[in-house]
């Protein structure tokens, strides 16, 4: 039966629910609002100038879509960054994001594909050479490719599940560079684009599926980096941000090599 409620579905012009919500996760993705901070619906209330039934919807909304969570007598909270919750973020793409290369495009969403890799690639090589360019900037047209595409499914509920782990991937990805440094090179699309011109669905497909194994090595990385810094150093552990989850679960190391997964 079709969910009516889920978040996933378009519901045509954003309403007031979905511009707090959208605010709210911005918070959470950027870091703003720290993993496992809990939140005052009060404090929201004043913050965004919104109503209370507005932002209870909100953040129902958003728990729903994983990025926070309501327990009995506690009230809301950020949700935390954890092992598993990476894990379910890779396996989700490692699933869904290479269907993508079966999307049928017209000529003129060729053409804005073709604009968007453009762009995205001028800016990745600003970046690359030191100009001054922020990655920000060149992930966000890598967002509207990705956006482009789930525009053009024809399976409108995968679409938003996979909009909603690119949302998730993009918080992780956050947190792994704030604490680490280093920086997860930017996708080139150029590739993808032309086999999208001479339909070639296997070269698209692989591309996807690179784009997926790219973030999983980098992610499980700079994951088990930290987690090993916070087991052996306990005094270095206390300064990670508040309820980040790194040593109660540590990623299958099979993972880790895309080639030993099933």
């Amino acid at each position: 039966m079709l969910d009516t409620q889920s978040p996933f579905l378009s519901s045509g012009a954003p309403d007031t629910v979905a511009i707090t919500e959208d605010k709210l996760k911005y918070a959470i993705i950027s870091g703003a609002l720290a993993p496992c901070e809990r939140l005052s619906e009060i404090e929201v209330c004043r913050d965004y100038r919104v109503g209370r039934g507005i932002v209870r919807a909100a953040l129902g909304r958003l728990a729903h879509s994983g990025f926070v969570s309501s327990q009995p007598r506690s009230g809301w909270k950020v949700a935390s960054i954890s092992a598993i919750g990476l894990r379910e973020v890779i396996l989700g793409r490692r699933q869904l994001e290479p269907l993508l290369g079966d999307v049928e495009l017209s000529s003129d969403e060729l053409m804005r594909l073709e604009t968007l890799s453009n762009m995205h690639a001028a800016l990745a090589a600003a970046q690359a050479q030191g100009l001054g360019e922020d990655i920000v900037s060149a992930r966000r047209y890598d967002r509207q490719i990705r956006h482009l595409l789930t525009m053009n499914m024809k399976a409108p509920l995968i679409a938003g599940w996979l909009e909603n782990l690119w949302d998730k991937s993009d918080r992780y990805l956050a947190f792994m560079e704030a604490k680490g440094g280093s920086k997860l090179p930017v996708t080139d699309w150029s590739a993808f684009v032309e086999a999208k011109r001479s339909g070639g669905t296997i070269a698209a497909t692989a591309f996807l599926t690179e784009a997926c194994e790219a973030f999983a090595r980098f992610t499980q990385t700079r994951f088990l980096e930290s987690d090993a810094s916070a087991v052996a150093s306990p005094t270095k552990k206390s300064k990670a941000a508040p309820g980040t989850d790194l040593s109660a679960t540590v990623l299958n190391r099979s993972e880790t090599n895309p080639k030993r997964t099933s």
